[in-house]
């Protein structure tokens, strides 16, 4: 029996960003909106495991990016959050997910420039 390698916290925040836009194009928005968090939250994940800081509970990522002292990326994070929140209450229409999922991707960009720098 051979065992398969995960992929990283970076390299499945791009698999799971790649998931939203294909659940987006088939309408579906809470997939779309539940993959996009997803996305952000592996991106924060990444950044904190390279600073060997906690993130195993959603209080412990708003405090990985509070701590980057950027306001750019706690509000995406904000964002991410709503999509989170999207998953559970579907209020969100197609174009504000697809905004929101615009967001994320700056977001997830510039906290792998973060976690690679």
């Amino acid at each position: 029996m051979t065992t398969r390698e995960l992929p990283t916290y970076r390299e499945q925040a791009f698999i799971y960003l790649n998931q939203a836009h294909d659940e987006l194009e088939k309408g579906d928005l809470r997939q779309a909106s539940e993959k996009g968090w997803g996305a952000a939250a592996q991106m924060v994940k990444a950044v904190a495991a390279r600073r060997g800081l906690r993130h195993r509970a959603h209080r412990d990522l708003i405090n990985v990016v509070s701590g980057l002292d950027d306001p750019d990326l706690i509000i995406g994070f904000g964002i991410a959050q709503t999509l989170h929140q999207n998953f559970y209450e579907g209020l969100l229409d197609k174009n504000s997910v697809s905004l929101y999922l615009s967001t994320v991707g700056a977001l997830i960009e510039a906290l792998q420039a973060n976690e690679l720098g």
